[in-house]
């Protein structure tokens, strides 16, 4: 608890420099540090999820770093949606299983598959399709709301494995990337909301 408080005190001192954040956007972010490796559990997964919006994190530890971070964050995100909406991948939800059957539809073709969660990495592998392609996302789940995000260097290819998107990406995403070449440690995907 006294560690929670100490991030807490330190987050404060940082807003007074932190003009293009609230103090609730940098305590959401100590929330999802602090809670989120507690609170995702597979248990936390079961249930079906719904896209809401692109999403981008930071991972590691460094927490100024993730304050810094948020920022470009939201511009990654920005410019992630109009890519998401060019695949289809703004329609994507996900069902998870105790069984460990899971599927995802996306412009309403269903894809059914299998999952493993890891839980100490916070890590969900998902092997699914005919041929049996996997996507591994860091997860973090809090109540009714899951990080689902990918490594930056990987998020084009995610998405064109997800939803059998042609090249007609690459155009959309040369931006994307420039900006990613940017940010060691970005995680990118998308924030989805259970139902």
């Amino acid at each position: 608890m006294r560690r929670i408080v100490c991030i807490i005190a330190l987050f404060c001192m940082v807003a007074v420099q932190a003009d293009a954040q609230s103090l609730k956007d940098i305590l959401a972010g100590v929330a999802k540090t602090v809670v989120g490796d507690k609170a995702t559990t597979e248990a936390s997964l079961i249930g079906t999820w719904v896209y809401v919006a692109p999403d981008c994190q930071l991972k590691g530890d460094d927490i100024l770093k993730n304050i810094g971070g948020d920022t470009a964050g939201a511009e990654v995100e920005k410019k992630m949606q109009p890519i998401y909406e060019k695949a289809g991948l703004n329609t994507i939800q996900y069902t998870f299983n105790e069984d460990k059957t899971c599927s995802y539809t996306i412009k309403g073709k269903k894809v059914e598959g299998t999952y493993v969660f890891d839980s100490e990495a916070k890590t969900i592998t998902v092997k699914a399709g005919k041929l049996g392609l996997k996507t591994t996302a860091h997860i973090v789940t809090l109540g009714d709301n899951m990080s689902f995000v990918f490594d930056a260097d990987k998020i084009l290819s995610v998405v064109k494995t997800i939803t059998g998107a042609a090249s007609s990406l690459n155009t959309s995403a040369s931006t994307v990337n420039k900006l990613l070449e940017q940010f060691d440690g970005m995680l990118i995907g998308f924030e989805l909301k259970k139902q």
